[in-house]
């Protein structure tokens, strides 16, 4: 073979040498981390989401599960010394003499694997780390060999200083936290300036197993740990005598220490409504931390003293609607198996109402003519449920012929309410509760009916808070803020639904212990010290109470029940239940922020405004179109009748009523009673007004069984 053959053919070698480490160099270039290309610091604050505050400057939330710990910050040369040597002599012995990677250690740790015949020592440094922290990767061979790469460019990028307070505030503990002063608070209770050598010390070597080696699982691994480190620390001159004696001799504290501030649900509903708005930073919002904590007080001590009437579950949420901001937003409760996780925040889940609508149906009655002196009729209600019949009745079963509006309100008659709601149109009254906040009442007329009026939907206690608000505001639309100073009430809607004096009257009315006198007595629990609007809601079988109030400034809203959907053990009321608790919040509110009474406005019935109204147009009630009756067996047949009903029957109306066309006996104000016969039967009715004007009804079809 010549020479030049030889050549060629090293050549060659040599190419196909160099190809797996052309290869090798390609891939790892293709993989290498992005590292920041401004500042660590940048980095963080971009990516933290915004830390929460009360109106006050009180921390509201600590977030934990994030990628990087934004909020609990410490600079390098705030942090105690010994911490700071202690990390570094645990961690990264020679972390001020390498660029990055420590070849020596890893050379160590490759031999002690080796002979271990397992993974026994790691050997990344702490910048290694901190590239794990910014880019994680599944831990692989091929992942350290990147690791070191990206070590040598970080390094390159930043100071050692920047890099290791990175890796203080960031580094991993148990629960999720990071960094050390959020490891500090969670397993000593305390900041970092008050720990003791010992504390301090275990704070660095928890770093090397977060879930395991920690004063709750491994408590005297830990302490053979922190004396290891003590010793070593004394021998590099970092640690006197006396506090090496100390380190030994001293204990830690086991206390964890929680928000000053308990608002998590509010925190969630914050946090969704600032989503977007910068990072990092504080955010001063609008809930008192102190009114919260006393709230929160009240609340559960309420449901202790009705946890015998089985009532596990409470809510307030408190508005100063004035501005708009929510200052307080309490949940409180047991949960059982069918509710898992606390997360459920009862301010915000759909509860049937009971009568705390009432009041708006009859703001949009006084809007359309009718004052507080209308009188309405109070009698059970008929209304058509497919071929059978529904009959609306008050709650006490207790009836007064003729009401007026004010007496209807305030003693929370179901039947005048019903009535009310047929004079304005059922269309109308959902369409002003939406434009009053109430978004939940998503099925419509075809499955709500008229008892929408009487709470037979569901709507949380955040949207009926906010209906509360625009009454309290003169009718003017009210979407809760939670940032100080109501910065966040962008689109907020200022068109009346209702006129302010519809609104100031009703107020007016709920707020007079007169006009509640039939149901609740002239001193109740409703008739608060300074001039308040109140009114409470019962749902069907008591399963949700009410209070709802408000005065000059405030509009506080509560609710209690099951959130499994329980029933209470024993019957209770909007009234017996959630009423004492917001008037104690009424209490403190005056005891902080002052003295605001209701505005007053005259109830003074004008000039022909005290007769009966009727609601709406003739229109037969009963019977039903194509209704069905089953004779009761047990009751004599001549006993049982079908009261016949037509609503829209003015007072000087003449009513007839005719069976198979033959005319039956004269009717009183649209009701007759008919005697059932069996069979199927056609029945119209004629209205005979002042002036010779016949109304003649379409003819309904009746079946009796």
């Amino acid at each position: 073979m010549s020479i030049p053959e030889r050549g060629r053919n090293g050549l060659l070698l040599g190419l196909w040498l160099l190809l797996p480490v052309a290869v090798l160099l390609g891939c790892t270039l293709v993989d290498l981390a992005e590292l920041p290309a401004t500042s660590l610091q940048e980095l963080v604050r971009r990516a933290a989401p915004p830390t929460l505050t009360d109106r006050h400057g009180v921390p509201l939330n600590r977030t934990y599960q994030t990628r990087f710990n934004g909020q609990d910050l410490v600079a390098l040369h705030d942090a105690p010394p010994l911490l700071v040597d202690a990390l570094v002599q645990a961690e990264d012995a020679r972390f001020y003499r390498h660029r990055g990677v420590d070849w020596l250690a890893r050379i160590h740790a490759l031999w002690q694997n080796l002979r271990a015949g397992r993974v026994v020592r790691g050997a990344s440094t702490i910048t290694e780390q901190v590239v794990r922290i910014l880019h994680p990767r599944p831990r692989t061979y091929w992942s350290r060999w990147l690791e070191g790469w990206d070590a040598l460019r970080l390094e390159g990028r930043f100071t050692k200083t920047d890099i290791l307070e990175f890796y203080l505030n960031q580094v991993p503990y148990a629960s999720s936290r990071r960094g050390v002063i959020q490891a500090a608070r969670f397993w000593f209770g305390r900041s970092l300036a008050t720990l003791n050598t010992k504390e301090l010390l275990a704070l660095a070597v928890m770093v090397r197993s977060p879930s395991l080696l920690t004063p709750d699982k491994e408590p005297q691994g830990l302490a053979h740990r922190v004396a290891g480190l003590a010793e070593l620390l004394h021998r590099q001159g970092m640690l006197a005598p006396d506090q090496m004696a100390t380190a030994h001799q001293e204990g830690w504290s086991r206390a964890r220490t929680d928000l000053a501030v308990q608002a998590p649900h509010f925190v969630a509903f914050a946090q969704d409504r600032i989503a977007g708005q910068g990072g990092g930073g504080p955010v001063r919002t609008s809930l008192d931390g102190g009114l919260q904590h006393k709230t929160q007080q009240f609340l559960e001590r309420r449901l202790v003293d009705l946890a015998g009437s089985g009532l596990r579950n409470g809510a307030v949420l408190v508005v100063d609607h004035t501005t708009s901001e929510v200052l307080v937003w309490a949940v409180a409760g047991e949960l059982t198996a069918a509710i898992p996780e606390s997360g459920f925040d009862a301010v915000r889940i759909p509860r049937q109402p009971g009568s705390t609508l009432k009041p708006m149906v009859y703001a949009l009655a006084l809007d359309t003519g009718w004052s507080p002196a209308t009188l309405i009729r109070d009698e059970p209600v008929p209304e058509a449920v497919e071929r059978g019949l529904h009959v609306y009745r008050n709650f006490s079963e207790t009836y007064h012929e003729l009401v007026p509006l004010a007496d209807a309100l305030g003693n929370s008659l179901n039947t005048p309410a019903i009535r009310t709601l047929e004079f304005v149109g059922p269309q109308r009254f959902l369409d002003t509760l939406r434009r009053l906040g109430v978004a939940s009442l998503h099925a419509g007329l075809a499955v709500y009916g008229n008892g929408v009026v009487l709470g037979n939907a569901e709507i949380p206690l955040l949207e009926l808070v906010q209906a509360y608000g625009g009454l309290a505001r003169g009718g003017r639309p009210m979407r809760v803020a939670v940032l100080a100073g109501g910065k966040d009430d962008r689109d907020q809607p200022f068109t009346p639904v209702v006129t302010e004096r519809s609104a100031r009257t009703i107020g007016m009315i709920l707020s007079e212990a007169d006009c509640r006198r039939f149901e609740f007595g002239r001193d109740s629990i409703l008739d608060f010290p300074v001039r308040t609007a109140v009114k409470t809601g019962t749902s069907t079988k008591g399963n949700d109470l009410w209070t709802m109030a408000y005065d000059g400034r405030f509009v506080v809203g509560s609710w209690m029940g099951n959130l499994d959907r329980s029933a209470p053990i024993l019957a209770m009321t909007g009234a017996s239940g959630p009423a004492l608790l917001v008037r104690t919040v009424f209490a403190e509110l005056r005891r902080h922020y002052g003295l605001h009474p209701l505005p007053t406005v005259p109830l003074a019935r004008p000039e022909g405004q005290g007769t009966p109204v009727p609601t709406g147009p003739p229109r037969m009630v009963v019977p039903t179109p194509d209704m069905e009756v089953v004779l009761e067996a047990r009751i004599p047949r001549a006993a049982q009748a079908i009261p016949f009903t037509l609503a829209g029957v003015r007072p000087d109306d003449e009513v007839r009523w005719f069976v198979d066309g033959t005319a039956c006996p004269a009717a009183h104000q649209g009701k007759m009673l008919w005697p059932v016969v069996q069979g199927s039967h056609r029945v119209v009715a004629e209205i005979h007004r002042a002036g010779g004007e016949v109304i003649r009804l379409p003819e309904r079809r009746l079946v009796v069984k």
